[in-house]
């Protein structure tokens, strides 16, 4: 018959109860340059694919002439998915999302 007794917690070399040591993810994975890199990455995917919002947003707090440079860019990506057929689906989402959200823009 095989015996059932409790087994004893191992112990370590000076006599202290051994425990394992934390799974850690490398420090690639958690540092934080890789997660700044993430966030511009998504907001590089959201400025490409809704450009002529980023022009008209941009385009209202610009009074003072300090995002032109901004501005250029936007109005040239614009123009590229207005060219490539791309803004009118960016329209369509955009109106949607309004009427979601309840702004009322048309």
């Amino acid at each position: 018959m095989v015996s059932q007794e409790k087994s004893l917690p191992r112990k370590d070399v000076e006599g202290r109860a051994a425990t394992t040591p934390p799974q850690l993810r490398p420090a690639s994975a958690t540092s934080p340059l890789r997660r700044i890199l993430i966030v511009n990455a998504i907001l590089a995917l959201a400025f490409f694919a809704f450009p002529g919002g980023l022009v008209e947003w941009l385009d209202e707090r610009n009074t003072t002439g300090w995002l032109e440079a901004p501005l250029t860019l936007a109005r040239g990506i614009d123009a590229v998915s207005a060219a490539t057929g791309v803004k009118a689906l960016g329209q369509g989402l955009r109106k949607r999302f309004s009427s979601v959200i309840g702004t009322g823009e048309d």
